[in-house]
């Protein structure tokens, strides 16, 4: 039993010294785990912005704008947002002229035009077809129709009459002064003896006819009375031409006690085209109604008071009478600026070297150069811009800038025959930033400083001293 146990115990012995170098060699293979900890702190900023500048107006155009008419038109910036904000607005404008023109050196009517290229009332034209330009052709260029609807003068007490002796419509003040210049090479054309009137046959024969005789051309129909076929007296109530083509016809104007001279003829004509007449282009100044311009006709006579013996027509001055349309952006226009109280638009007509046919629109403005709550203008006129020198807060709006719109007396009758302008309001605005306190600061206006490419539409980048920081900025603390 003692030999037993001793053997035993020397096994367990190795059984421990085995245990224990295992468990050391464990020991020197692994790592010690250590005690750790971990936190997150989330900061939470949070924004809900509702960010809304906009245009507000109070504006009414006119059906029919004259010159000197000032419309009331007020332009201010509203906030509807949540938000602050700095800014600033600018100005341009459009228009759309309808002038008279003519044709150069060109009489002849388009052939298309009496087809399918007639306006009517009831038109996309219809101030066109009113203003009596009833064609027009391919180029949209219109053509005038003068009028032979018979309307009534005004009788010496203000009435209207109705009597034939009375009456008129455009084609007869076309044709007033009763002597037919030039007609149509065998041309056949009409009218009616106002009395007992001697007439000279085309044959040279000289004959008496009684009043209410037809009398015609050579070529008009048969069974009237023959006249010469042109250069001779008329009744310009109820001459008719049946050829179409080129008719001329002569006033005497008595001038200083002149009449009779060979310098004081006045000329008028039309071309017609079977239906209608068409109307030339005039030169009323200082002229009667419907008058060619000077040089259009001239005349050989030989004495003051005798008739012409020939007329030459000068074809580069009598020429169809047509209006056109011509869209004028904002480069188009002259801009002007009267400090802190307007900006006027002109656009300069075909004469460069008077001002007759200049469109002149005026704008009034408000609150400019004001210490406070006011606009501050920067750049040139073209580039004319106005900085709201107060921040614009959260439901305020700031003062109007635009007072109204003046179409000036400088605008003649000369000017056109319609046109529209559209006066277009840009806004341009930027949210007010705060600092770490929460005060307001104008830190986020320097995008819109002169030097900037952004100014550069508005103003002139050649005008460094202009810069916005010039602008007194009113901010406010929290």
């Amino acid at each position: 039993m003692t030999t037993t146990k001793k053997k035993r115990s020397a096994r367990d012995k190795r059984i421990m010294v085995a245990a224990v170098i295992v468990a050391g060699t464990i020991v020197a293979g692994s790592t010690f785990a250590w005690f750790t900890s971990k936190d997150e702190v989330t900061n939470r900023l949070s924004a809900s912005a509702k960010y809304d500048v906009s245009i507000a107006e109070d504006f009414q155009p006119p059906e029919n704008w004259v010159p000197g008419q000032e419309i009331n038109k007020d332009v201010s910036a509203v906030n509807t947002g949540n938000v602050d904000a700095f800014v600033r607005m600018w100005l341009e404008g459009e228009m759309s002229v309808m002038r008279e023109n003519s044709l150069d050196g060109s009489i002849a009517i388009p052939a298309s035009i009496t087809s399918n290229l007639g306006l009517n009332s009831t038109s996309q034209d219809e101030k066109m077809y009113d203003l009596g330009y009833k064609f027009y052709d391919a180029d949209k260029k219109y053509y005038k129709v003068l009028s032979d609807t018979e309307r009534a003068n005004p009788s010496n007490n203000g009435t209207n009459t109705t009597t034939d002796d009375d009456d008129y419509s455009e084609v007869k003040a076309v044709q007033a002064g009763g002597y037919l210049v030039f007609a149509p090479d065998n041309a056949a054309w009409t009218y009616i003896a106002e009395q007992e009137t001697e007439i000279t046959n085309s044959d040279g024969n000289t004959q008496t006819v009684a009043k209410d005789t037809v009398i015609g051309s050579k070529n008009a129909a048969s069974g009237t009375k023959l006249n010469v076929d042109s250069n001779c007296v008329i009744d310009s109530d109820t001459f008719t031409p049946v050829t179409p083509g080129l008719y001329i016809f002569r006033r005497n104007i008595d001038v200083n006690g002149s009449a009779n001279t060979a310098d004081s003829y006045e000329y008028s004509g039309y071309v017609f085209d079977g239906t209608n007449y068409f109307a030339l282009y005039t030169d009323t100044e200082g002229k009667s109604d419907y008058s060619l311009p000077s040089g259009a006709v001239t005349v050989t006579a030989t004495s003051p008071q005798s008739e012409p013996t020939s007329y030459t027509l000068n074809m580069n001055k009598i020429k169809l009478l047509t209006a056109s349309e011509t869209v004028v952006e904002n480069s188009g226009l002259t801009w002007t600026y009267t400090a802190d109280t307007k900006l006027t638009a002109t656009y300069t007509g075909a004469d460069a070297l008077s001002s007759a046919d200049d469109i002149v629109v005026d704008i009034a403005l408000a609150n400019v150069g004001a210490s406070s709550e006011g606009w501050t203008a920067l750049g040139e006129p073209e580039y004319k811009t106005f900085y709201y020198n107060n921040d614009l807060e959260a439901g305020d709006s700031t003062v109007k800038l635009v007072d109204s719109v003046t179409l000036s007396e400088m605008t003649t009758q000369k000017a056109f025959l319609a046109f529209d302008f559209d006066l277009n309001v840009f806004m341009d605005s930027i949210q007010v930033t705060k600092d770490n306190n929460g005060n307001e600061t104008d830190a986020s206006v320097s995008p819109w400083n002169g030097n900037s490419a952004n100014q550069t539409a508005y103003g002139s980048a050649a005008n460094t001293n202009e810069e916005i920081t010039s602008v007194t900025w009113t901010t406010s603390a929290p």
